[in-house]
């Protein structure tokens, strides 16, 4: 038995947002061995409610087995805390989801910066545009920008980082399946047609339920480092998503337009001790200190990976491990220990500054795989680097 039915089995019975499925396995060792303790195991649990029991008798393997069935052949990922490529961000905050339905490609959360950019969806000018410069601009840094993929500010999030040629999370609050807002299908097929995801907790054809947004949002947060509230009335469901943040240890910025009524629930929030910023760099500079040691740690790693296999070099050529030139070297041709990405990425550059993300789409290559090569070539002096990720020929 695949054991993601056991945790299918148990989402239905306690429903996304609860934090009963996961605190009852780690009392019970796997989903499997709370599913075979059956009722006298379960009604151990006083905070286990009745409905709960019911739910749990009612809905046997059979239906999870089939559900789990359904969502592969429709093409979507089906994680669970047990699946490796459960987003790790996710177990640090105090209600986890059992099941996560993905479409896409989440991206490794551990190595990039993500951050959450929400808002009102009747949102004014200047709220719009500032999520989606913003959003531009962080993904310009390779940072990840999570939004719920809603009209007004969501929209503009999402749409600013595809511009940058970032990637972009959609949450979803019902099942990937359902026609939820098809004002915004073709912006949800140009998140994952430019290497993003959507992302859900609720099964199949879920439909939008009381409830699901506010249940959607701690995803949001608990998916970023940060959130930024690009605006929000002194009433904006915008909020609940910047009160999960601060709940979840996560850093939480506002964005504070002309309009004190339209912005008034980010200045409530810079009072109450959010950082202001108005641009990217705000942002980015409050996770300097990560993303350098991440970098310096990648660079390192691959590094090492490429020193294995590459010889002491010089611009005009290979040398022997002696030092000494071998002989027939060719002062303009690629050394020869060069991997094929990194040819690949060489071949993309000039003499023009390029931002990496650009050299992903030049060179057909991923974020990781460029990343890699981009370490190659700097390795061998072959490029120059520049401020914002931008890299040249030497």
């Amino acid at each position: 038995m695949d054991n993601r039915v056991y945790w299918i089995w148990l989402q239905n019975a306690f429903g996304p947002g609860s934090a009963k499925p996961v605190q009852l396995v780690n009392r019970t060792g796997s989903a499997a061995a709370f599913y075979k303790g059956g009722v006298g195991l379960w009604s151990n649990f006083s905070f286990v409610s009745d409905k709960e029991l019911t739910a749990l008798n009612t809905y046997g393997l059979p239906e999870a087995e089939a559900a789990l069935e359904y969502c592969l052949r429709l093409g979507q990922q089906v994680l669970t805390p047990e699946s490796a490529e459960y987003p790790a961000l996710l177990t640090e905050i105090y209600n986890p989801p059992a099941v996560l339905y993905l479409r896409g490609s989440l991206p490794e959360f551990s190595d990039a910066l993500s951050i959450g950019v929400v808002g009102t969806r009747k949102a004014s000018r200047a709220g719009l545009n500032a999520a989606r410069e913003i959003s531009y601009q962080l993904a310009l840094e390779d940072a990840v920008v999570i939004s719920g993929g809603a009209l007004g500010v969501d929209s503009e999030a999402h749409k600013g980082a595809l511009n940058g040629r970032g990637r972009t999370v959609a949450v979803l609050p019902c099942g990937l399946d359902y026609p939820y807002l098809m004002d915004n299908a073709i912006l949800r097929r140009e998140i994952l047609d430019s290497g993003g995801a959507l992302i859900t907790e609720y099964p199949m054809q879920t439909p939008v339920q009381r409830g699901a947004f506010q249940t959607r949002n701690r995803l949001i947060s608990g998916l970023a480092h940060g959130v930024l509230i690009a605006e929000a009335p002194k009433k904006s469901g915008a909020l609940i998503t910047a009160k999960y943040a601060v709940e979840q240890n996560r850093e939480v910025f506002a964005f504070i337009g002309e309009d004190e009524v339209a912005f008034a629930g980010c200045i409530g929030l810079v009072e109450d001790g959010a950082s202001r910023v108005r641009t990217a760099q705000d942002i980015l500079k409050t996770f300097a200190g990560r993303r350098k040691r991440t970098r310096l740690l990648e660079i390192e790693q691959a590094a090492q990976s490429i020193q294995k296999r590459v010889k002491v070099r010089t611009r005009s050529g290979m040398l022997s491990d002696s030092g000494t030139e071998e002989p027939g070297a060719d002062p303009d041709a690629m050394p020869a220990g060069l991997s094929e990405d990194a040819r690949k990425v060489f071949g993309a550059l000039d003499d023009t500054p390029k931002h990496a993300s650009q050299l992903e789409s030049e060179a057909g290559l991923t974020a990781a795989t460029v990343l890699a090569a981009l370490t190659e070539l700097e390795l061998y002096d072959l490029i120059r680097t520049y401020p914002g990720q931008r890299f040249t020929k030497s």
